[in-house]
């Protein structure tokens, strides 16, 4: 599988943002004949489906929106051209959003993205000879993340608490979704936390097993990412965000109850074979934002040390 898009890894987002944030520039958004064209930041991964598929919908066209999806494979890329005008709306994940929130850098979230899923979206997959069978084995061990202080430690350590577990006595290694299998056969971290395709992926090469789903024990529906935009182009463009969030949400309710649809775009837009796309396990994907368990997300990066102060939810996530 050679789909290797990875969500945004702090450090270099907040170093990309600080840096985009005192560069100006126009979002790309035009205008032509009452409809505005908009290009749309996102990493190539299953959670954001239903954009491609409200676009082939015409969701967005009913809206006079001209939508142009732009697989970009850093998440930290699309958030640094969002805040510095270059893109006028982007797709992230939440762990990272809010951070960079708390930082006061000026990005407001447009709809939802995906939330997790029951089975196997998401989980912790220990080695096949690494001897842990359930989450309080995994204290001691190392577990690979694709980015470190970010999504993956962050649901990962809720997770434990929530099976009472002690999660600082795990040592976290950064290693990319795509060479997860690879490491867990080589013995590098005990065990990993990996997202689809990816955990299809491991099982698939026999490098692990199962051991626990944190996000379903942290609570139903947690929701794992958004869109966003910067504060000056909601400002300066209120009517296309408005009009962007409602085929958004359309299309998050459209994908949500047409799943075969969305196995078949999959392969339109990451490097995936219909076979893997018709087994994959499909997040959840709903019109709600989940504000109260954002404010949750927020709680737990206070606690592990990834931000220093709560950004405003209300502020952050108000229509």
């Amino acid at each position: 599988m050679t789909l290797r898009a990875r969500l945004v890894p702090v450090g270099l987002a907040l170093v990309l943002l600080g840096a985009a944030a005192g560069c100006g520039g126009s979002a790309s958004s035009t205008s032509s004949g009452g409809v505005a064209k908009l290009e749309v930041g996102v990493v190539p991964v299953i959670d954001v489906a239903p954009l491609f598929l409200g676009v082939s919908k015409g969701f967005f066209t009913e809206e006079q929106l001209d939508v142009t999806p732009k697989p970009i494979q850093a998440g930290a890329t699309i958030a640094a051209s969002v805040v510095s005008g270059a893109l006028p709306i982007g797709f992230a994940n939440n762990t990272s959003l809010l951070i960079a929130a708390s930082k006061n850098l000026p990005i407001h979230l447009v709809a939802a993205g995906n939330q997790a899923a029951d089975g196997d979206y998401a989980g912790v997959i220990a080695g096949t000879e690494s001897g842990i069978r359930t989450p309080q084995d995994l204290v001691g061990k190392k577990i690979g993340v694709n980015g470190l202080n970010n999504v993956g430690s962050l649901t990962v350590n809720a997770g434990l608490e929530a099976n009472g577990v002690d999660y600082t006595k795990l040592t976290y290694v950064e290693i990319p979704f795509p060479d997860m299998a690879a490491a867990l056969s080589q013995k590098r971290v005990d065990a990993v936390w990996a997202v689809e395709p990816f955990v299809s992926a491991i099982k698939a090469a026999g490098s692990g097993q199962m051991v626990f789903r944190p996000y379903p024990a942290i609570a139903p529906h947690f929701p794992v990412a958004s869109y966003f935009t910067s504060e000056n182009y909601r400002k300066a463009n209120a009517s296309v965000v408005d009009r962007f969030r409602r085929a958004m949400n359309k299309s998050l309710e459209y994908a949500q109850t047409h799943p075969d649809e969305v196995r078949k775009i999959l392969p339109t837009y990451i490097k995936i074979t219909q076979q893997v796309a018709d087994q994959v396990v499909l997040p959840e994907w709903s019109k709600d934002i989940g504000a109260e368990l954002l404010g949750r997300t927020a709680d737990y990066a206070l606690k592990y040390g990834y931000l220093t102060t709560k950004p405003d939810i209300a502020k952050l996530t108000a229509t």
